[in-house]
């Protein structure tokens, strides 16, 4: 019985040449190029949303602690962790920006920032709150430390901004009193007269913008008293009044 036997040439597989793979290298560096930044960008955005959604989260948290509490005359929880303990937001996770790669430990402004507000910043043990308090990325503008930049005393104009008669102006106290007749005393140029609750920022993240002292950032978010959601450089008060109606 015969055999086939396929006869070969006797030449080695022909490879690829250093010219062949250094093309083939360039395109791929080419795609990456083209690839990465968009990847980056769809990262960038995702984490905004849940940034955004988590800033929601906590203006409904406030309104339920605030109809809970005490529902006739407005007031906030005195530091965002305690609709933690009060179940309104009971996930520490949504505590935490995810651009926030301290993980909340340097609290609600990045300490390259040049303006601190330690008064604000949250987690265990921090400003004598109790060690299972969650550490938290935001700026509460409403919680209740003791003002380190107000300068009105407890009365201004007749109008008694120490809410709760203790002596001193916390931040809750401070920002209803702004919200409500302005800043102009404090300021000399500012607004003298209402903010709109839609302009009016509750919590603050700083840990999306590239350099939060500038006043050209627009990366830094804020949700408002009504709920609405906007960004703005670190004077969130040069974004309300370009919406305040003339």
């Amino acid at each position: 019985m015969r055999t086939m036997t396929l006869k070969t040439s006797g030449k080695p597989a022909r490879g690829f040449t250093l010219i062949e793979l250094l093309v083939v290298i360039a395109i791929i560096a080419v795609l990456a190029g083209l690839i990465l930044p968009v990847l980056a960008e769809s990262r960038r955005r995702a984490n905004i949303v849940k940034c955004q959604t988590q800033l929601s989260q906590f203006h409904k948290g406030i309104v339920i602690w605030n109809d809970t509490h005490d529902r006739f005359s407005e007031r906030y929880p005195d530091r965002l962790g305690t609709m933690m303990y009060d179940r309104e937001i009971p996930d520490a996770r949504a505590f935490l920006c995810p651009l926030d790669p301290t993980l909340g430990h340097e609290g609600g402004k990045p300490k390259s920032c040049a303006s601190q507000y330690p008064e604000t910043d949250e987690g265990p043990s921090i400003n004598s709150l109790p060690s299972d308090h969650p550490y938290s990325s935001y700026l509460y503008e409403f919680n209740g430390a003791k003002c380190s930049w107000w300068s009105g005393g407890t009365t201004v104009s007749g109008v008694n901004v120490d809410r709760n008669g203790d002596g001193s102006v916390s931040w809750q106290e401070a920002k209803f009193y702004q919200q409500k007749y302005g800043d102009s005393f404090l300021y000399g140029t500012g607004y003298d007269g209402e903010y709109p609750r839609t302009w009016f920022p509750v919590v603050r993240c700083f840990w999306h913008a590239k350099n939060p002292d500038l006043t050209s950032e627009t990366e830094i978010m804020n949700v408002a008293m009504d709920g609405n959601f906007f960004p703005s450089g670190p004077k969130w008060e040069l974004e309300a009044l370009k919406n305040i109606p003339k």
